[in-house]
């Protein structure tokens, strides 16, 4: 009998942590009451990971099974890692998250549910967490919806939560789909939204889940790096799809595009907020207390986004080594 779910556990990051491991990604996947003899467990990384594995989790033989893709440093990327994961995985459906994501309880459940419904692929809200501070804290919320709310599409109060891009540390799909439509191996950070336009327009249907919740790992640094590189690549991914998201007359002058396009995206924040918290399950009373927070973060990351996008302009060499994390 084969497994149903291979989820795929990316715990290697040539840029960020190299080959660190993080034990609250695997201690979720123990606490997510789902049979785990009907889950398939592929780690990319290390031998010595699933050594320790071993050692702190003797109940880890409960999964049908465990299999291990080497990272080789010197030849392999991110997304590259992926892919070659995903070719080896035997169950229905294909669940991806990194090392440093910490799965909800009901977020595999959730994405079974999801795909036996109908869907192609399934989304849902990623949240922040750090050491001392838990996805839930003022904070994490302000500093998640510039960073992760663009997944959730804009729509009515009345209207049920729609997708408008995946994040490959939270995102399922069928196996078939994901083999026939794998992520593009550029060396690029946005390769995610690159195969939701892929899978749009091959009539794939997205769904978003609001209970497929993952908590994501973070520090400052790490932050405001990924939003300066955000802005660094815009002129990139513009490039490398045509249904990138583009301003048809900012995009033609260069000088005040930046502007133009990051404090667009504070007011659409400013807007967007009341539908993120509906679904990270912020109440209405609450949601109003921390919009100053929200706005003051949302400027901080966009400004960042758009000191990216004009040292892309001025010195693009400096721009993509400082892009790195």
């Amino acid at each position: 009998m084969k497994p149903l779910v291979s989820i795929i556990v990316e715990a290697y990051n040539e840029e960020h942590n190299a080959l660190a491991f993080h034990s609250d990604t695997v201690d979720a996947l123990f606490e997510q009451g789902f049979p785990l003899d009907r889950v398939e467990l592929i780690f990319i990384g290390s031998a010595g990971q699933i050594d320790h594995i071993e050692a702190t989790h003797p109940e880890w033989r409960a999964f049908y099974r465990v299999s291990l893709v080497t990272a080789d440093r010197d030849h392999t990327h991110y997304w590259q890692l992926k892919n070659k994961a995903a070719t080896l995985t035997a169950g229905e459906i294909v669940a991806f998250a990194d090392s440093d994501v910490r799965p909800g309880p009901r977020w595999l459940s959730t994405i079974v549910s999801g795909i036996r419904n109908g869907a192609d692929v399934v989304v849902g809200p990623s949240q922040y967490r750090t050491q001392r501070l838990g996805p839930d804290s003022p904070w994490m919320l302000a500093a998640a919806l510039p960073t992760w709310g663009f997944v959730l599409a804009g729509s009515g109060r009345r209207e049920p939560p729609q997708a408008n891009s995946l994040l490959s540390h939270n995102v399922a799909l069928r196996r078939d789909t994901l083999l026939e439509h794998p992520f593009r191996p550029a060396h690029r950070s946005f390769n995610s939204s690159l195969l939701y336009f892929e899978l749009v327009r091959a009539g794939a249907k997205v769904v978003y889940q609001p209970a497929q919740q993952v908590a994501h790992g973070m520090t400052l640094r790490w932050w405001l790096r990924l939003h300066f590189r955000r802005g660094w690549e815009t002129y990139i991914g513009r490039d490398s799809d045509p249904s990138w998201p583009r301003l048809p007359i900012p995009s033609k002058l260069k000088a005040i595009e930046p502007v133009a396009l990051r404090m667009g995206l504070v007011f659409r924040d400013s807007r967007h907020w009341f539908r993120y918290r509906r679904v990270v399950g912020v109440s209405r009373m609450r949601a109003i207390r921390l919009f100053p927070l929200v706005l003051l973060t949302s400027f901080a990351a966009r400004s960042l986004e758009m000191a990216g996008m004009y040292a892309a302009l001025i010195r693009p060499r400096w721009a993509e080594h400082l892009a790195r994390f």
